[in-house]
């Protein structure tokens, strides 16, 4: 991705996944949120039951069930571990959101800035799919999903795809996966280590999209993986979080 002065863009960041996406050239981009910076610094995290306990604070909460997640120091290192070496992991097809529009954002942008080694080119924002782009990516980008002939959507278990993704094989994802966190990577990379060259992977699946879009390359340099996080919720039928796309934060 383009840079100049090293200040990011994030619409000629979009525009170049816009690129690789009409052109069908392969590559990978996952975004790492507040909440897998948490994880890196190895802090106790949980969502669940309309409570959110989050830099050792609680808070009440709406989110939908599929939404509940629980990070915990003494449980789960594995799961630390891989995110850490895809946080880590530095390809010329492989880029990477880092947090920039929250309240403890320069923080967490150093953190990823330190263990990505510093700035460059394929490093862009978490929200680079949402926010001030969110219209242009769903009226340009999403339409070029069609020029792909397969395409797996990892995504929570009562997901029902629908629209453009009519067609698209639903891989499931199961509430909370950090308690059945092994078992559950091997099953999706699994089907995903054999899908179809040219295949287009989309994934919502919390802080194992960024595992598994890292692990997947390491093998499958010839298929697409993009994290979409909750961008095309209504594509999935499920719970969309009202959200405010208005923000154009710089790193």
């Amino acid at each position: 991705m383009e840079t100049k002065n090293l200040i990011p863009d994030p619409v000629k960041h979009l525009m170049k996944i816009h690129e690789l996406l009409d052109n069908q050239e392969p590559f990978t981009f996952v975004r790492f949120s507040d909440g897998e910076t948490e994880i890196l610094k190895n802090r106790y995290l949980e969502i669940s039951n309309g409570i959110t306990i989050f830099r050792g604070q609680h808070f009440t909460n709406k989110y939908p069930e599929f939404d509940s997640k629980k990070f915990d120091p003494q449980s789960h290192q594995n799961i630390r571990k891989d995110l850490l070496e895809s946080a880590m992991f530095k390809d010329m097809r492989f880029y990477k959101g880092i947090p920039t529009s929250h309240n403890d954002a320069i923080n967490d942008r150093e953190l990823m800035l330190r263990l990505n080694g510093g700035y460059d080119e394929n490093i862009t924002f978490a929200d680079l799919l949402l926010n001030s782009n969110y219209k242009k990516y769903r009226c340009e980008l999403i339409p070029l999903f069609s020029k792909y002939t397969n395409i797996y959507v990892i995504a929570n278990h009562r997901a029902q795809l629908n629209g453009i993704l009519s067609e698209a094989q639903h891989i499931s994802v199961p509430d909370n996966f950090f308690g059945t966190y092994e078992s559950c990577l091997e099953r999706i990379m699994g089907v995903l280590q054999n899908v179809e060259k040219g295949a287009l992977i989309l994934s919502s699946a919390s802080s194992l999209t960024k595992i598994i879009g890292h692990k997947l390359f390491l093998n499958r340099k010839d298929i697409t993986f993009i994290d979409v996080g909750t961008s095309i919720n209504d594509l999935l039928t499920l719970q969309n979080n009202i959200r405010d796309y208005l923000k154009d934060d710089n790193l």
